[in-house]
């Protein structure tokens, strides 16, 4: 069988690795790092673990598995765990979220609806943000562009929305300044996505899949893993890795990739060593691919050049964790907690409540004093702190830590919620992300910077199979159905990047799965209501009936029931009278 050379050990790399090794590919892996993982792999916090405990468990950042990660996890139920079970058994589900604000007291649990009709988005999002005291022309404003997003045709959403930011798509000036935080926060919930700067595209499919998390009951909507992932899932992941033969080699960094004719001759690792293989998949971070990305390479594809000469500064951002250790443990929410009024832009979790027992950090971690995690991930690093006129990028490691333990205190005690708060005597230690390179002063290098999907980035972005027939391309910027840069995106493309390989050399092997986002039926009539609109260059209905800042969320509702003759938006659910309505209402609009 071909062998195949993978330059990149992350998610998208192990991915890549373990597919084609199922399928009989003679698999080398080279990672930069000493570890395998990427952004995923833990980080224990050197010489903390005392009389034979490991050291404590550090990560990159917290852990979120939403309920639309199906490439990932079903890799995760093919990796084997010596109890005999799989990774994917290591993951608990967090079965509420919160949101903790500052200037009121806010405090608020999400609540969850079953969806069975458009009008239940409405009233989900309503559940949503339900006591958070806002401006209900604010919330009627944000649910009619939600609905807009949601029956809009997939070609308007690729076309349209990806070339305008999630910020102007919601129409975000016409928002109270209150609620203009909260719309930043939302996308953060996921990624480090700023709604002024990221695709309405991107941002509105993955604030859909995650409203519709929160509209959808069951157990698996939002995981978190049952303890540190290299634990609970890469050192399995790697041991079956080569239990399947495939050749892990870490300390690799690779220096260059040549070609001779119309294809890739071999890769260059900064040790001297020179690579070859039949197949070569490359699996890094954008940053890194459009350095390694050659003008001979480019020549032989634009879209390889396309991603060579793009301003990598404009793709990435900043999105990077610090996790306190407590003494005690303060579970706060069985689940994530979202900071709107945080300047940082701070997402978090008490993570010891998911990890089997009360007294397993006690136990193998530590000094055996710890008995808490609460895991934050910051993303606004360009902004000035509320105890400090610094951004995050200006603090020192100790001011940086400082200054997020007082937002996450000033989020969180004195809440109307009667339970239990932060104080300095729970703290023990925190572990600020070792990407975070400090060694030339500030501001610091950061090592793993985060693509952002500012609008037109898919335009930059190319396909997992390259116009270079022995290259193939295997990470989070990859074209995928993801269409996000996380390890679900990664997984994804590594996929693809398989079954363009498979394709190549005629296998008759089963292909990698890859599988769509899944969006509820009962809006298909609209959207192809509005791809008609869309093919006719007209704009979304909901745009041609005007909205405005309504006075309440059924506003807007009472008017489309006005043009469309219909009494209950329930009868959408019959779709031939929903049919016989779209013809009527396409009808009265002139086609």
């Amino acid at each position: 069988m071909a062998t195949v050379l993978v330059i990149g050990g992350g998610i998208g790399g192990m991915t890549a690795a373990h597919e084609l090794a199922e399928r009989g590919f003679t698999v080398t892996v080279c990672e930069a790092a000493p570890d395998f993982g990427g952004k995923a792999k833990s980080q224990p916090v050197p010489g903390s673990g005392t009389n034979g405990r490991k050291d404590l468990p550090g990560e990159h950042g917290f852990r979120f598995y939403p309920r639309f990660y199906t490439h990932i996890v079903n890799t995760m139920e093919r990796i084997p765990t010596a109890a005999g079970r799989s990774v994917a058994d290591n993951l608990r589900p967090t079965t509420e979220s919160a949101i903790a604000g500052i200037d009121e007291d806010t405090w608020s649990r999400f609540s969850r609806k079953q969806l069975s009709s458009p009008m239940d988005v409405v009233e989900s999002l309503e559940l949503f943000f339900q006591g958070l005291d806002f401006d209900p022309a604010d919330v009627a404003l944000f649910i009619a562009k939600f609905l807009q997003f949601f029956t809009s045709c997939d070609e308007r959403r690729l076309g349209e929305y990806e070339y305008t930011s999630w910020y102007k798509f919601a129409q975000g000036d016409a928002y109270s300044d209150k609620f203009k935080r909260q719309l930043r926060a939302i996308p953060r919930t996921m990624v480090a996505m700023d709604p002024i700067i990221g695709s309405a595209n991107t941002i509105g499919v993955a604030s859909m899949q995650l409203i519709l998390d929160y509209a959808t009951t069951g157990v698996a909507n939002d995981r978190t893993m049952g303890g540190p992932t290299t634990e609970m899932w890469l050192a399995p992941w790697v041991a079956h890795l080569q239990g399947l033969g495939v050749t892990l080699i870490a300390n690799a960094r690779c220096a260059g990739i040549d070609v001779s004719g119309n294809a890739i001759s071999g890769v260059r690792f900064a040790d001297g060593t020179i690579r070859t293989a039949d197949y070569y998949v490359l699996a890094v971070p954008i940053e890194i691919a459009s350095a390694l990305i050659s003008p001979a390479m480019g020549a032989l594809d634009p879209s390889l050049e396309r991603l060579r000469v793009a301003d990598a500064n404009h793709l990435v951002s900043w999105m990077n964790g610090i996790q306190y250790f407590l003494l005690e443990d303060v579970p706060i929410v069985r689940g994530h907690i979202f900071f709107p009024d945080a300047p940082w832009g701070l997402t978090a979790i008490s993570q010891a409540q998911f990890w089997h027992d009360g007294g397993l950090l006690r136990r193998r971690y530590g000094d055996g004093t710890v008995g808490g995690i609460l895991s934050v991930d910051v993303c606004q690093w360009d902004v000035p702190g509320l105890g400090t006129p610094k951004t995050a990028k200006q603090c020192t490691p100790q001011e940086f830590a400082a200054e997020v333990w007082l937002q996450l205190k000033a989020s969180l005690n004195g809440r109307a919620a009667n339970e239990q708060v932060l104080r300095d005597d729970l703290l023990h230690s925190w572990h600020l992300d070792s990407e975070m390179d400090y060694s030339a002063g500030l501001p610091p290098r950061n090592r793993t910077p985060l693509l952002v999907h500012p609008p037109g980035h898919w335009d930059i972005r190319p396909e997992a199979g390259t116009a270079i027939p022995n290259l193939v391309l295997a990470a989070d910027y990859v074209r995928t159905f993801t269409n996000l840069a996380t390890m679900e995106g990664a997984c994804e493309a590594a996929r693809r990047a398989t079954n363009v390989v498979l394709d190549r050399i005629g296998s008759v092997a089963p292909r990698a799965g890859v599988w769509p986002m899944q969006e509820p039926a009962l809006f298909d009539p609209w959207k192809k209501f509005d791809a008609v609109l869309h093919r006719n260059g007209k704009p979304h209905i909901f745009e041609i009936l005007g909205i405005k800042r309504a006075d309440n969320a059924m506003d807007l509702l009472r008017r489309f029931r006005a043009v469309t003759g219909i009494e209950a938006l329930d009868d959408i659910l019959d779709q031939f009278r929903a049919s016989e309505i779209l013809r009527g209402l396409l009808a009265r609009l002139g086609f």
